[in-house]
This record gives structure tokens, C-alpha cells and sequence, in this order.
């Protein structure tokens, strides 16, 4: 008899803490997600977690607070940080469209109509379309216009404003005029008088420019603009 009622005792007791165990787990998820709610005693200062739908004791106050609260103020900006590694080039940097300048487009002073050519390589991978437009000191594209003094009179080479030409890969263009008298009787010096040359390509080039001013030949200056 004695072991019977042992037996007895102890699966009561187990049963006991099974109960005690796997109550509070159900009830605690059958809560609202994100609440927790608690039965306090103020007497003893006990807290007891409880479902939203167990009743608490008389000598208990409910309480219930959100897992996650509200957010808090911003806080203050952080220090800057170091300066991050240089992007690519842009379309604007390095692309088409690829324009030169060659300038003084003519000889201050000059009274005779020296020869000069103005030479265009093509080192793109492709043909490229380009235009070379002689202008005045206003800006005005002087495309077949009049060269001051020429005896012939010759006009000035290169394209309006919008015309291209092709030009293959690999391959130079070669223009040659007379540069105009900027001095003397009858010649104001601005009048039809290049003051610099504009080269526009589509394709990356190079440009160089020669004048004839005897005795000397004088290589002219030409430069690449960046944007």
C-alpha cells in the first residue's frame, strides 16, 4: 500500500508541474502580438504575465505595455565622413561632341595674304562627322566668304553652322587659304578677318594649323576645350 500511494504521489506531482509549465506558455500565446500583459500585486510587488483573457486576482492591478515602443527623437548628426574615391567621367568629360580651337586665326598687322593649311586626324576607331568653321571676332561663322586682299579673291574654307563632313579613321584633312590682310588702306582689320577656328567632331581628333610668313613657317597653336 505504502508504494501504491508513492507512485501515486509522485505522477500527482508531475502532472502538478506539467500544469505549471505549459499553462503560462498557452496563455502567453494566446496574448495580442506585441502586447505582454501582467496581473501586479502591490502588496508584495509580485508581477505574474498573464493572457489578455485570465482574469487577475482581487488583491492585482492589470497592466499590459508594448513589446516594441514608441520610436524615439532624432538624434544629433554625426561627423562628416572622409571623401569617397573619385567617380568615372561623365558623358560630358571625355565624349563627343570633341572640339578644338585654333586662335589668333590670322597675322595682327599683317598686310599680305600669307598662305596657311590647318591639318584634322581622324584617331578615332570610326568614321567621324566634323565641321571646321572659320569665325570672325564677333563669333560669326565666315564659311565662304570673302577673304580680305585675296587677289583671286579666294574665300575662306570649312562648313555653315550644322554642315558636317566625314572623314575616315585614321585618315587627316587638309584645308588651305590665304590668311587675310588685317592692315593698311581700306582694311580695318575685323571686317571677313578670321580671329579663330573651330573644329567639331564626333569622333576624338586632332588639330594642328600652319602659316606661311616668309621667310618663316609657324606652327599654330591648337587646343582641346574641356567642359
Amino acid at each position: 500500500m505504502t508504494i501504491t500511494l508513492t507512485r501515486r504521489s509522485v505522477i500527482a506531482c508531475v502532472s502538478v508541474l506539467a500544469i505549471s509549465v505549459l499553462v503560462p506558455i498557452v496563455l502567453h500565446a494566446a496574448s495580442a502580438p506585441g502586447v505582454l500583459e501582467a496581473c501586479i500585486n502591490p502588496g508584495n510587488g509580485g508581477m505574474r504575465l498573464v493572457d489578455s483573457s485570465t482574469a487577475c486576482h482581487n488583491n492585482e492591478t492589470r497592466v499590459s505595455w508594448n513589446i516594441t515602443g514608441p520610436p524615439g527623437p532624432q538624434g544629433d548628426p554625426g561627423p562628416a565622413g572622409p571623401p569617397g574615391p573619385a567617380g568615372p567621367p561623365g558623358p560630358s568629360s571625355g565624349g563627343p561632341p570633341f572640339v578644338w580651337v585654333c586662335t589668333p586665326g590670322r597675322f595682327s598687322n599683317a598686310g599680305a595674304n600669307a598662305p596657311a593649311e590647318l591639318y584634322v586626324f581622324n584617331g578615332g576607331s570610326s568614321t567621324a562627322n566634323l565641321s571646321v568653321n572659320f569665325l570672325d571676332k564677333n563669333g560669326n561663322n565666315l564659311a565662304g566668304h570673302n577673304i580680305p586682299g585675296s587677289p583671286s579673291p579666294g574665300t575662306y574654307p570649312g562648313e555653315a553652322n550644322g554642315v558636317n563632313v566625314a572623314l575616315a579613321a585614321d585618315h587627316t584633312r587638309d584645308l588651305y587659304w590665304q590668311m587675310p590682310i588685317a592692315a593698311g588702306m581700306g582694311f580695318d582689320g575685323v571686317t571677313d578677318v578670321s580671329f579663330s577656328i573651330r573644329v567639331v567632331s564626333d569622333q576624338p581628333i586632332v588639330v594642328g594649323a600652319r602659316f606661311d610668313f616668309h621667310p618663316f613657317e609657324m606652327p599654330q597653336v591648337c587646343h582641346v576645350l574641356s567642359r
